[in-house]
């Protein structure tokens, strides 16, 4: 199944909460909790990521950058004993920040020579 929150409802990344709220309630009566908990879960994820405008622009900005955050995850950050003692590597942090803008300036450039051709 999708990950990305808009997807996962049905609902253009441009959609207001009024289309948020009665999506997710639409697919929580197809698929309630008692009968598919697995899928409402992932509803109720899902609308939670989108509830607020705030969390649906921080969805649209990273929803891109997604496998660079969760590599910068797994890889760099910690685990919650280890962040308890300081062992965060700033060399590990950095190269990922600079692979995620480095993509996203290679996507700008793409997109701005297609817009140039168009």
């Amino acid at each position: 199944m999708a990950t990305d929150p808009f997807s996962i409802l049905g609902v253009d990344d441009d959609a207001g909460d009024d289309e948020i709220k009665r999506r997710y309630l639409a697919l929580v009566r197809n698929f309630p909790p008692d009968r598919e908990p697995e899928r409402f879960q992932t509803y109720r994820a899902a609308f939670e990521a989108l509830h607020t405008e705030r969390q649906r622009l921080a969805a649209k900005l990273l929803a891109p950058h997604g496998g660079a955050l969760m590599r910068l995850e797994a890889s760099c950050l910690p685990p919650p004993e280890a962040r308890r003692i300081g062992q965060v590597s700033q060399a590990q942090v950095t190269a990922l920040l600079v692979e995620g803008i480095e993509q996203a300036m290679a996507r700008w450039e793409e997109t701005s020579r297609a817009e140039g051709l168009a």
